[in-house]
């Protein structure tokens, strides 16, 4: 099925070569970043004698030219738009059923201990955290009510990506909502509002510091303890009691090898054989300094666009943006998953593209 996807995707290339639509500017930047990436990154492979599945790991830019020529259509843009709405729709309610009768991934069936932490469709409760976001941030822009039957069911919706997210006991993902609903509620925060809003702050505070004798009665098992002890810990400064899940010295001991060689780095996916855990470290070890530099400058580039943008596509993708982002931080898989890759070239024609459109599109949604 996955190659059968390639094969489609290489079709609509070779369809759409010389009839293509206006092309993102800021897209195109995932094109000469994996090609960087792979021409520094295989040399250093055969120098270093790091031996990769080339067929596999380049998948990712077979996704990056077959969305790039896809999403060149205005029209397809508005179809993605709908088509992601549904899928994160059905991957967020998946992931809460599976919970409900304690599935899990890995063993293929019902587990006999309690899943303490969803991992959805992906058997990652952090790559399921991040999938929530997107889809709380999809659901809170994209579908617009226009009665109150409708708006009901986005309230539920909401809620249901919200109890998805709460389900991964992820604390990343935790901070990256909280972040998230202050830009989708950016208009909220003005005035007598931004006032009692910062007000708020302490209590805020006071009801995370005290989280663990609020939850003290639920009946919370193994890593859903941990976390909620995470949440305390951070916001009473005590770092050094953090469980970051032995992340740090999996990205100490990744370290070690970029700083054998730091130029051109040790070969494609090497980061992830030595499960490093952070993208951005990732790509300096598997294709060196110049690379990551330039992948560094492609995301401060799509914030700086992003910011540039009009007011409404601003506080759509910066959210989804910030959230994949700061995700980089704990995931080594970002630049590696292809839903991931078709959302980042779907946030570049956003960008270039929403002012001219915005306003057809949005109203093609809602039809």
């Amino acid at each position: 099925m996955a190659y059968a996807n390639l094969g489609l995707l290489v079709l609509g290339v070779v369809l759409l070569f010389k009839n293509h639509g206006e092309f993102s500017r800021t897209a195109k930047m995932w094109i000469i970043f994996f090609i960087l990436y792979f021409t520094i990154g295989m040399t250093a492979g055969i120098i270093h004698d790091h031996p990769s599945n080339i067929i596999v790991s380049i998948i990712p830019l077979f996704y990056v030219v077959g969305f790039y020529y896809y999403l060149s259509f205005a029209e397809n843009r508005v179809l993605f738009e709908k088509v992601a709405f549904i899928c994160l729709i059905i991957v967020c309610l998946l992931c809460i059923h599976w919970y409900n009768i304690n599935f899990d991934l890995d063993k293929g069936g019902v587990h006999i201990y309690t899943v303490d932490r969803a991992q959805g469709v992906y058997g990652d409760a952090n790559n399921m955290a991040l999938t929530s976001i997107i889809a709380f941030v999809f659901v809170y822009k994209v579908f617009q009510p226009k009665n109150k039957m409708l708006f009901i069911l986005k309230l539920a919706l909401l809620f249901a990506m919200f109890y998805s997210l709460f389900v991964t006991f992820s604390n990343t993902g935790f901070m990256v909502l909280i972040v998230s609903l202050v830009m989708l509620n950016h208009n909220f925060f003005k005035g007598i509002r931004l006032l009692i809003g910062i007000i708020l702050i302490p209590v805020l505070y006071i009801f995370l510091l005290n989280l663990n004798n609020l939850t003290a009665d639920l009946d919370l098992v193994g890593q859903q303890r941990d976390k909620i002890n995470n949440i305390v810990n951070i916001v009473s400064l005590n770092f050094d009691k953090v469980d970051d899940s032995g992340r740090n010295e999996l990205v100490a001991k990744l370290l070690t090898y970029v700083y054998e060689n730091p130029f051109f780095g040790n070969g494609v996916d090497f980061a992830i054989s030595k499960h490093g855990h952070n993208t951005i470290i990732g790509v300096w070890a598997d294709a060196g300094l110049f690379v990551l530099l330039f992948f560094l400058g492609m995301l401060f580039t799509y914030f700086i666009r992003a910011i540039k943008s009009s007011t409404e596509t601003r506080f759509f993708v910066l959210p989804l943006l910030i959230a994949m982002c700061i995700f980089m931080l704990s995931l080594q898989t970002i630049i590696n998953q292809p839903y991931l890759i078709a959302f980042f070239m779907y946030i570049g024609y956003k960008i270039d593209f929403a002012q001219e459109s915005e306003e057809e599109d949005v109203a093609q949604i809602e039809e």
